[in-house]
């Protein structure tokens, strides 16, 4: 989405964001747009000067249930732990998410307050030092999402397969002929046989493994630190998937780095400051990735304009070339 259609959303939806804050018990003083993804973010001033967002959500973002799970886990980790993760804020009526008609789309668009989170992105400079403290947190969200349960848990995402979204959110375009100047035969031969590999390590991985809650997306740029304290937001890819896939996402970006060892032994360290490491070898890990990024593949060539698209799986595409030969 390019800066115009970014501004021009934003600005359509200011008057939506606006209804919503409606709801909540404090007037509102300011406020204006801070960002879009795959939903669009509004930084709101309160009466008493206090900074939040809200989350203006999108339907074929996610699910509705599962942004039910995501608020819920958020609550009970701001009441059962000390831990800094972004808190949902609730509506006069009790209220974590408001569903607020857009009558452009047609749909309702589920929307949560949250409350700031301080600090900046641990991002690209992390270093060992930012993976430990990473790999703390990671295995604290770990401990709480073992025992944590939702209500109704049989409908949470569950990574038990590559292609874990599902088709209603991500139909999987890989093999579409009208996507095949992105996916030629030979990459296409690579994507299925990594595909292969990783689906058998899921597949024994799971009948090994407990499956538990666990972030989903929990990575360097979803944290902010503030001195030597990790602040953790974006839980919208709530979902049951074993610690060792948890850790596999939070690793993910530095999978072909040439400081992966340095930084892959800080998070270990920090990891088992608090829990067993639960990751059998390199080679499950790898699979893990590998797995990740074929699904990433797709949703980057199903949403990116065609020349982004075109430079990501250029640029991704050697390190899965790489795990097929040392795995396939």
């Amino acid at each position: 989405m390019d800066a115009s259609r970014i501004a021009k959303e934003a600005s359509r939806l200011l008057p939506l964001a606006q209804r919503v804050l409606k709801r909540y018990p404090f007037l509102t003083r300011e406020v204006d747009h801070l960002a879009t993804h795959s939903n669009v973010m509004f930084r709101v001033i309160g009466e008493g000067g206090q900074q939040l967002v809200l989350r203006v959500g999108s339907p074929e973002g996610n699910t509705r249930s599962n942004i039910e799970y995501e608020v819920a886990w958020l609550d009970a980790l701001n009441r059962d732990t000390d831990l800094d993760v972004v808190r949902p804020i609730r509506t006069a009526g009790g209220s974590l998410i408001v569903d607020e008609y857009d009558p452009v789309i047609g749909k309702e668009r589920p929307c949560v307050l949250f409350t700031w989170v301080p600090g900046s992105p641990l991002g690209n400079r992390a270093g060992p030092f930012g993976y430990r403290l990473l790999g703390q947190v990671a295995a604290s969200l770990q401990a709480h999402g073992r025992y944590w349960r939702p209500e109704r848990p049989d409908g949470m995402r569950r990574w038990d397969k590559v292609f874990y979204y599902g088709p209603e959110l991500d139909p999987v375009i890989i093999g579409n002929p009208r996507f095949g100047h992105l996916f030629e035969h030979r990459r296409q031969k690579i994507i299925s046989r990594a595909g292969e590999l990783a689906e058998e390590v899921i597949r024994r991985s799971w009948v090994a493994g407990r499956p538990q809650v666990v972030h989903g997306d929990l990575h360097e740029w979803n944290v902010h630190v503030v001195a030597s304290r990790i602040h953790v937001f974006d839980f919208e890819d709530v979902m049951y998937a074993l610690p060792a896939q948890d850790v596999a996402i939070s690793l993910y970006h530095t999978r072909a780095d040439e400081n992966r060892d340095e930084v892959r032994e800080a998070f270990r360290r920090g990891y088992e400051s608090v829990a067993v490491w639960p990751v059998e070898d390199d080679s499950q890990l790898d699979a893990f990735h590998a797995a990740r990024q074929i699904m990433l593949m797709n949703y980057a060539a199903r949403t990116l304009p065609m020349a982004e698209a075109e430079d990501f799986l250029d640029n991704v595409m050697p390190w899965l070339e790489s795990y097929v030969r040392r795995h396939g």
